[in-house]
């Protein structure tokens, strides 16, 4: 009756003027399908779901109309039907009412409920440090599913875990809700676990396995698939920004897809470069929890990690590397490097939509520079600048840490820009923001790199 899901939510998006799309659909009727007996006001309706009152009325509204509820908190029994058929709804809001995220423990259901996937996860194979495996308690990887499953990410869908020592995959199967499961781990050990707990289980429609470096490109039967995502990278920026680019290869590019990283603390300018890289490849921040994941052992962390919850911009999800990498992910193979030469970092900034005000006129944007290279304590020798007929300019900066360029096309909106530093940085970084800031373009991508850095194999 009411047809294939995306469709039928677009039209109730787009007919209650819902600013958050299909995404902001789904997530009131996974509302209204968990607490249809609990008789809720437009309030608090509005703060479950994030979105204001007046929109959440509209959206009701529409639904009542389309016969998908009889009162505006009660699916119609054709309605519920679809729901759990389409959308693969199945939980109740009395299953999560026991759950804090925050609480150390979890509640005597909940421990009933896993109770049959308990002892598997007991008896994961012991860490593999080579490949920054720690592992986690048993009531982290289960409250780290209940979440998932809380927030509507794993009904229905279908999800790609990068990794998985923690053992996860069992206790989303056991949730017995989602419609696919692809693990991809460089373990073998792990996914003998995986794939002898399908076999046992009956769940080989449901859990693949596939043994795969994250550094080699993904097969392309696997990209633009996948609905939601869940990683705990390698315990390095270097690791987490080649995963995250990995899973947005993996996404549905055309919807809001939901990820779950987690990562340990780190300096507050690597937590700033992490979160820079997710913001600058089109994901934000919906939820953060500190200290969320327990270890056993794993001192380097602290015996602990945080947990980010992260949504995807479709029109902004900035798609890169992925073609095979060589460059070092895991604690392990950045120590073997740590003397190996090393002869400069290198920042590619392109943006869009600048003013041609700005793109047109050199000597201000020479200005611009100037005095950005200057607050950053980069030091300029001389300056080279041309400009070019009918428009477009081109600046040349060398500096004694190397050089910046600078090229613009105005009849594109669009601005280049290479910087190139020995052994600086955290100023070469200083600068691009300063930079970004004063140029104010409309969108832009950002591309980091060691230079002169020897590819890492087993040999060294």
């Amino acid at each position: 009756m009411f047809g294939e899901p995306n469709k039928f939510a677009w039209q109730i998006a787009q007919k209650s003027n819902l600013r958050e799309g299909t995404d902001g659909v789904y997530k009131i009727i996974r509302i209204l399908y968990r607490y249809q007996q609990q008789k809720l006001t437009n309030k608090e309706f509005a703060k479950l779901v994030g979105i204001p009152v007046p929109v959440v009325s509209a959206v009701r509204g529409e639904l009542m109309k389309a016969e998908f509820l009889k009162t505006k908190n009660l699916l119609s029994s054709t309605a519920i039907s679809w729901t759990e058929k389409e959308m693969g709804l199945r939980f109740e809001f009395s299953f999560f009412q026991e759950f804090s995220p925050s609480s150390p423990i979890l509640s005597s259901e909940h421990l009933s409920f896993f109770n049959p996937i308990i002892k598997a996860l007991e008896d994961r194979p012991p860490p593999e440090y080579k490949y920054d495996q720690s592992r986690s308690t048993t009531e982290t990887v289960l409250k780290r599913a209940l979440i998932m499953a809380r927030n509507g990410d794993v009904e229905g869908k279908k999800i790609v875990l990068l990794g998985d020592d923690d053992g996860l995959t069992l206790a989303l199967a056991h949730l017995d809700c989602a419609r696919e499961i692809l693990v991809i781990d460089i373990d073998s050990r792990i996914l003998k676990l995986i794939n002898d707990f399908t076999e046992r289980n009956n769940y080989s429609t449901l859990i693949r396995t596939q043994l795969w470096d994250i550094r080699t490109a993904f097969p392309e039967e696997w990209l633009n698939y996948f609905d939601t995502f869940e990683m705990d990278p390698p315990y390095t920026v270097s690791g987490f920004k080649l995963f995250v680019n990995r899973a947005l290869s993996l996404i549905n590019p055309d919807s809001s897809s939901h990820g779950y990283i987690s990562f340990g603390n780190k300096s507050p300018f690597e937590k700033w470069e992490c979160q820079e890289h997710l913001n600058t490849h089109g994901l934000v921040i919906e939820e953060f929890i500190p200290n969320f994941n327990k270890y056993i052992g794993a001192t380097i962390l602290g015996s602990t990690s945080n947990l980010y919850t992260v949504s995807s911009i479709p029109q902004k999800v900035c798609r890169t590397e992925l073609t095979d990498q060589q460059q070092a992910i895991y604690t392990f193979d950045e120590d073997k490097v740590k003397d190996l030469p090393t002869v400069g970092y290198q920042i590619i900034g392109e943006f869009y939509g600048v003013s041609k005000e700005i793109l047109t006129d050199g000597d201000h944007l020479k200005g611009i520079a100037l005095l950005g290279l200057e607050q950053s304590k980069l030091h300029t020798e001389e300056v080279f600048l041309k400009k070019y007929s009918p428009y477009g300019v081109s600046i040349i900066f060398i500096l004694v840490e190397s050089h910046c360029h600078i090229h613009t096309w105005p009849e594109h909106n669009y601005l280049s820009l290479d910087l190139f530093v020995c052994e600086a940085k955290e100023k070469a970084e200083t600068f691009f923001h300063y930079f970004l800031r004063r140029i104010n373009p409309v969108d832009y991508h950002k591309f980091q790199f060691y230079r002169g850095s020897p590819p890492i194999s087993d040999e060294f």
